[in-house]
């Protein structure tokens, strides 16, 4: 008998955030080991997670499909507000 490969289907969240003075975007955290990225535009940032998270899933997330869902989440650096 063979060793069933049965995989999960799971949501796993990036959270992105832009950084104004090197003009950069980047990951914050990601629920998908090994995810580290920063490019020039939020869209060039989704693509290149796109391209290698299925790769770091299969390989750092055991029993977890490679095409799972994946929610990016832009964190706003909010600022305090001042007072009138």
């Amino acid at each position: 008998m063979g060793v069933s490969s049965v995989s999960t289907q799971a949501t796993l969240a990036v959270f992105v955030s832009h950084d104004k003075a090197l003009k950069v975007w980047h990951i914050l955290s990601s629920d998908i080991p090994g995810l580290n990225a920063e490019a020039e535009t939020l869209d060039e940032l989704i693509d290149v997670i796109s391209d290698v998270a299925p790769d770091l899933i299969a390989a750092n997330l055991p029993g977890t499909a490679p095409d799972s869902a994946i929610n990016v989440q832009h964190i706003v650096n909010s600022k305090p507000a001042r007072a009138a």
